[in-house]
């Protein structure tokens, strides 16, 4: 197989096994596996789906953290025409059980527990609910309960399971469905967002050349497996680019430093936050970042402050810094920063829409409106959505019969094509008549010598209307009050943006995305 043949998502495991079978592919801890060995488990696994049942457009769901299983079942499931899901053990029972009985899955691969969780007991009552369940296969010690074990399985296959699945092969075609998503339920119950095997590839392709990814890069993926960020923008495009994927099944901020200089890690991606607890630790000071090439965050922006501590680093060793704009709904990245880009950009600005992608910004009839004024974000291009799954009425209210997708975020475009995200819809509030938008309030915040992390969300007032209330969590070993930032605000805000309220807290609530909570903020104020 031809590099440019390559249509399926596992076409690109046969052509790196192909190309360069003794190569690393995939570490975790101790576990290491080749192209040759990724390859041979995603046949196996591939047989023995095909060997239970499981049909074209079937569900696959797994249960787990970023591990090798994460790779091999996406993969295998690609290959048969099923539709993958990743489901985090982090997520409540509640939760999960919301997510299987949407996507109804055939077959559930699951950890027996992770960390301090014990997942068993929770399969099984699923398992006696959940009718649509045909097979339920256990990562790791199925402790009696009657589950078969993931090596196991692996052998059950058919004499005939071989034939099916090179039949199956031929019918599946990249139009088809391959990957389920949640979006983070930040307004509401979550959406099941459905991407075509064009749609991953595509977003893989753009990534690989926009972000610089060969061969030779060895990334790091703590994300987890219900993410964007793991099923698309690293987990998949290192598949597509031929790269090394080391796996952690949690983020740790001095693990993950740790990892770094011993993996010698060439790429790394994460929003945020991650990089702000990273900059915590005493490890961060002492690091050694001489293997490190390019350096990314997503999700939302960055602070001043945080950029400006990449950015000496880089200097010192001699790497890229990028960012870029994307979500669940479009696969990934469609803005990218360029290296070329001024440090002040980095921190103000999502970079430019690259081919072949559009973007345009529009008001609340849907009509785009000039440079610089502020509208709602859409894109169009392969990689949006197909659709939201079982949620036609969902799906009619993001996306129009042109393609376009509505994104909800706010956002604006100067003269040179860059994009400048103001937050979500949902989140704008209005004080006193006038329009206010929490990142600007955040991003000052965040730039006080004090702050570690901060939000801010419009709260109801019977005088204004709304006023702002924002929650900041203090650097390690440092005091402030509200006082201070109240004095600070002053200095860099007009009156009507500085919050009312100041609440000063040890920790905030975080999804699974790496974002802050907000509906958690606003229960906390309610209660």
């Amino acid at each position: 197989m031809k590099s440019e043949e390559r249509k399926l998502l596992w076409h690109s495991v046969d052509y790196w096994a192909e190309v360069k079978p003794e190569s690393e592919a995939v570490v975790f801890g101790d576990v290491r596996l080749t192209w040759k060995q990724v390859k041979e488990k995603v046949d196996l696994l591939a047989e023995a789906f095909v060997g239970i049942g499981v049909e074209k457009g079937d569900r696959v769901a797994l249960l787990s953290m970023a591990c090798p299983e994460f790779i091999t079942s996406y993969m295998a499931a690609s290959k048969v025409g099923a539709i993958w899901q990743g489901i985090s053990p982090k997520f409540s029972r509640d939760e999960i059980y919301y997510f299987l009985s949407d996507s109804q899955p055939k077959v559930l691969l699951a950890l027996d527990h992770y960390m301090n969780i014990d997942l068993l007991e929770m399969i099984l009552e699923f398992k006696e609910k959940f009718p649509f369940l045909h097979e339920v296969v256990i990562i790791g010690d199925p402790r009696g309960s009657g589950l078969v074990e993931l090596n196991e399985f692996l052998y059950r296959r058919t004499d005939n399971s071989k034939k099916v699945l090179d039949k199956r092969i031929s019918e599946v075609n990249e139009n088809d469905e391959v990957l389920l998503m949640y979006t983070s339920g930040s307004t509401g119950k979550p959406k099941g967002v459905l991407h075509t095997h064009r749609a991953v590839m595509c977003s893989a392709m753009v990534e690989s050349k926009y972000m610089f990814w060969d061969s030779d890069s060895r990334i790091l993926l703590h994300f987890p497996i219900n993410h964007v960020a793991a099923d698309v923008e690293m987990g998949y495009t290192a598949i597509y680019s031929g790269a090394t994927i080391v796996l952690m099944d949690r983020f740790l901020p001095e693990g993950s430093l740790i990892e770094i200089e011993k993996e010698k890690i060439t790429h790394l991606g994460q929003v945020p936050a991650m990089y702000l607890m990273q900059m915590s630790t005493s490890k961060f000071r002492s690091m050694d970042w001489s293997s490190m090439k390019v350096l990314v965050w997503g999700a939302y922006a960055a602070s001043e402050r945080m950029v400006k501590v990449l950015s000496d680093l880089s200097k010192k060793y001699n790497f890229l810094l990028l960012t870029g704009y994307g979500s669940t709904e479009v696969c990934g990245f469609t803005t990218f920063a360029t290296p070329d880009d001024p440090v002040d950009l980095l921190f103000s600005s999502t970079g430019r829409i690259v081919p072949p992608y559009e973007v345009k910004i529009v008001d609340e009839e849907r009509k785009e409106v000039p440079l610089g004024k502020i509208g709602e974000i859409a894109f169009r291009g392969p990689v949006v959505m197909k659709e939201y799954l079982n949620n036609p009425i969902a799906t009619s209210l993001v996306k129009d019969n042109n393609g376009w997708l509505y994104t909800s975020d706010l956002g604006w475009v100067n003269e040179q094509g860059y994009l400048f995200v103001c937050g979500r819809k949902s989140e704008m509030y209005k004080t006193g008549g006038e329009n206010v938008f929490p990142k600007e309030i955040e991003d000052v915040l965040d730039m006080h010598p004090s702050v570690l992390m901060s939000a801010v969300i419009g709260v109801p007032d019977s005088l204004y209307g709304e006023v702002g209330h924002a929650f900041i969590v203090p650097k390690p070993g440092t005091t402030i009050n509200e006082g201070d930032l109240r004095e600070y605000c002053k200095r860099h805000l007009s009156g009507f943006k500085i919050p009312r309220r100041f609440d000063i807290r040890p920790v905030l609530p975080m999804l699974a995305t790496g974002k802050i909570d907000k509906m958690t903020l606003r229960q906390w104020i309610a209660s």
